[in-house]
Formats: structure tokens, sequence, C-alpha cells
């Protein structure tokens, strides 16, 4: 009994501590991802003797409670296609560039009731959203392919072709993102680097106590139905005080 009392005393407060500990990684990752995506934004400016120079001209450094949990790399093809003069001169291009993608993990809805534990199995059920895909970055400037074919293609036709083979590759990406396979792995990566996240923090106390993390509208599985999930992580620690 004193021995069970003195595990109870030691993990009074933990379910704070963790959420704590998952926004405040998340913070950290999102704010060196929301830098280098600033650091891509640039504008057209002189120096003192009027050469054009490329320089980041404005940036703010904002934080994120999304922690990223996976990324998906590639190559991607993307076309586009526009026409001048009432269709009679048709133009079109093709481009493949690399791309990245992120998965996320939004943290910032966490609260105690989302963390349960069984005291008998000493395993922590954490119920986190489901993962959500960030913004594709198409890096046109490596394109390994950029073909442009008409009769005549004008500037603006040009700038067109750019824009919609653009719109294109972030399509194409997203819609690879999303497929069933690739947001599987992602939920496979973003369940070890939660159990990680959550079983690093508890050990960091002194508990070593399994960690399973279950994404918002997954069922339970066999071993889970069987849990006492009557009681909500803060009233097992919180109540221990």
């Amino acid at each position: 009994m004193a021995g069970h009392g003195g595990v109870n005393t030691h993990l009074t407060g933990l379910g704070r501590l963790l959420i704590g500990a998952a926004v405040a990684v998340a913070i950290v990752l999102g704010s060196m991802a929301a830098y280098r995506r600033f650091t891509r934004d640039y504008t057209v400016t002189t120096d003192d003797n009027g050469v054009a120079v490329a320089r980041v001209v404005a940036g703010r450094l904002y934080g994120s409670s999304e922690l990223r949990v996976s990324r998906l790399s590639g190559t991607v093809q993307a076309t586009g296609s526009t026409s001048r003069l009432w269709g009679w001169l048709p133009s079109s291009r093709v481009v493949k560039a690399p791309f990245e993608v992120d998965y996320f993990v939004d943290l910032r809805a966490l609260d105690p009731s989302d963390f349960r534990y069984d005291a008998k199995a000493r395993t922590l059920l954490v119920e986190v959203p489901d993962v959500t895909i960030g913004r594709p970055n198409v890096d046109e400037a490596n394109v390994t392919i950029d073909q442009t074919s008409g009769l005549f293609v004008s500037r603006a036709a040009m700038t067109e072709l750019q824009r919609r083979a653009s719109v294109s590759a972030a399509r194409s990406v997203t819609a690879s993102a999303r497929s069933p396979e690739n947001m599987r792995k992602a939920r496979e990566n973003g369940r070890a680097a939660l159990a990680q996240l959550f079983g690093g923090t508890l050990r960091a106390a002194g508990l070593p106590v399994a960690v399973t993390v279950r994404f918002a509208g997954e069922p339970r599985g066999a071993d889970e139905t069987r849990w006492n999930l009557t009681r909500s992580l803060e009233e097992v620690l919180g109540n221990a005080e």
C-alpha cells in the first residue's frame, strides 16, 4: 500500500506536465518551421549601387502548437496549359520538381480528460486529434524538367503557364499525401513520436509507464476495451493529493 500511494503521489500533476511538454516541443518545432517558411519570401530591392539583390525584407516568427510527426517527399510532375487569340495560340508547360509535405498533430486542444491511465497495466492511453496535412512545398527552383511548347508564348502566357503548373503540382502532392496508404504511415509515425514524447516525460519523472496513442475516431483495440477508462488521468493523478 505504501508503494502504491508513493507512486500516486509521484504522479500528481503529471497530466498537466505531459500537456506542457507536448506543447513546448510543438512550439519549438513549429517556430523553426515558420522561420524556414519566411526565409523563402523575398522581394526585389537594390543595394547602394542600384544593383538588384535578393534578401529577406520582412518576417514574423510565429509560435505553433502543431507537432510535426511525418514528412512525405519525392518528385512531382505538373502541367499547365493556356491559349491566346481565342484559341489560335495554345501553349503548354510540363515541369518536374522535388516536393515535401509535412503531417502534423495539433496539440492545442489536449486537456487532462484526453489521458486515461490503467493502473493495473501501468499503461497510459492518450487520445489526440487526427493527423493533418500541411501546405505542399514544391521546390520550383530545382526543377529537373521544364518544357514549354507553343507556336508563340508571350510573357503573359508564360506567367499563366507557371501559375497553372504550380497549382497542378500542389494539387497532385496534396492528393498523394491524402492517400490512405500515406495517411496510414503518417499515423504510425505519429503514434511512435507521441508515445516517445509522453513516455519520455513519464520516465524523466521516474515512472516507467507504457504509453498507447489513439487518434480521435479510431476504434479501441481489444486490450483497451478491457481497461477501466471511467477515470481520467486528472482524476487518477490530481486526486492523489
